[in-house]
């Protein structure tokens, strides 16, 4: 009889998870994927939304078409409670119905919350790069600026402590910002769309950060990209802890203020509502699951975690995601009696910056943050090449990300 396999969240981490314990097991596993929505959107080609590169209907999948396709089942439905000691999730259906499923095990991928609401004014006066619907009002509001102040900045990042992920603490830093690889990629792709408007030389952009600015790179790294604003003009202030968005400033914890007319942001990283307070005792103080390093939760051995979801994903990449989506994949294929290799989980930073107006991109490969030694930062027109294939990619396999590990160290 088959197992039944409960994914929940279908962006990198769980559509990972989902595609590759299917390949591998094949009947073996019921797997069902839950997520809120029916499209999902290729996550690293949303901001290019806001500046006409992109159209959302070019990077979404519709799930409810593509995962059955593949022998996986779909359902549409809000997450309303985790009963891990009853092997059971509350789900809320579109009609707002509510059904309990049950599971043999079940991968969390649910991300994290972007406390829009922790910001006052950030509603009303805040364009965040992380979602569809924020980039298209950045795209109105930019359409119509005709220069002046910009900022670009992160929101804080709640990281719990316990109980600890089962990790080796290296792998695991402290962090101030969840990831700001989307806001140094703004910074470049503004320069490019601002010059080629015309209005590079109206605009003063400025890139906040809650504490070092890109602090999961090598310092080497962290001072190249000083020298690139450098020669950009962009002004970088640190350890600026946003808490308020006005009509023409953002403000800090400290009451600093920097003048503002388009306020770009990544919203303060916390937890998921369901994993802080209705998931028995799942999740950490901030709402992220601890696991081993084959992704199994430290308190249920037949639960896993991956991606922003997993306590020891640090910083919150699509590329740890992936990885983390493959091993929980290989292990629970190995429970269900089909011998695998299971990966051995190595964080690394990989990502690609891109500036598709001026057809160059920075390609960052770095792990000096853990203890290694690989730290690459290169820019390069091949690079956008990469970004543009990455992207053809993702769409055609529809979201199975089997060559990720080759293609982001190409």
């Amino acid at each position: 009889m088959a197992e039944k396999v409960l994914v929940l969240g279908g962006r990198f981490g769980g559509l990972t998870a989902a595609y590759t314990l299917k390949r591998l097991v094949g009947d073996r596993a019921e797997i069902t994927l839950v997520d809120r929505y029916r499209t999902t959107y290729f996550r690293p080609s949303i901001p290019h939304i806001a500046i006409n590169v992109r159209e959302p209907e070019e990077i979404g999948l519709d799930l409810a078409s593509v995962l059955p396709r593949k022998g996986i089942a779909f359902q549409q439905a809000l997450v309303k409670q985790i009963s891990p000691d009853e092997d059971s999730v509350t789900l809320e259906r579109t009609d707002g119905s509510t059904f309990k499923a049950s599971y043999d095990y079940l991968v969390v991928a649910l991300g994290a919350h972007l406390a829009k609401e922790s910001v006052k004014g950030a509603a009303e006066n805040g364009y965040s790069l992380c979602e569809v619907e924020d980039t298209l009002r950045l795209r109105e509001k930019l359409a119509g600026f005709k220069g002046g102040n910009i900022t670009i900045g992160s929101g804080i990042f709640e990281q719990g402590s316990n109980p600890k992920p089962k990790f080796p603490n290296n792998f695991v830093p402290r962090a101030d910002s969840a990831c700001e690889g989307p806001i140094f990629e703004f910074s470049l792709m503004l320069k490019g769309y601002l010059k080629a408007k015309g209005l590079l030389g109206k605009t003063k952009i400025t890139v906040y950060s809650p504490g070092e600015y890109l602090s999961d790179l090598s310092r080497q790294s962290r001072q190249a990209v000083r020298q690139i604003y450098e020669q950009m003009g962009v002004t970088l202030v640190e350890k600026f802890r946003l808490s308020e968005i006005t009509t023409d400033s953002v403000v800090s914890e400290d009451g600093r203020r920097i003048p503002s007319d388009v306020s770009v942001y990544k919203p303060p990283y916390t937890g998921h509502p369901v994993l802080k307070k209705l998931s028995g005792s799942l999740a950490d103080d901030a709402g992220f699951v601890p696991t081993d390093l084959n992704m199994v939760s430290v308190a249920y051995p037949n639960v896993y975690a991956v991606g922003d979801a997993n306590a020891g994903s640090i910083p919150k990449l699509g590329y740890l995601a992936v990885r983390m989506g493959e091993i929980a994949a290989q292990h629970l294929a190995n429970r269900m009696g089909v011998p695998t290799k299971v990966d051995e989980y190595r964080p690394t930073i990989f990502c690609v910056a891109d500036n598709p107006y001026e057809g160059y991109a920075v390609a960052v490969a770095d792990d000096t943050w853990y203890g290694g030694t690989l730290a690459k930062a290169e820019i390069a027109p091949v690079n956008h090449m990469k970004k543009e294939l990455f992207t053809k990619y993702y769409m055609w396999s529809k979201g199975d990300m089997v060559l990720e590990k080759y293609l982001a160290s190409w």
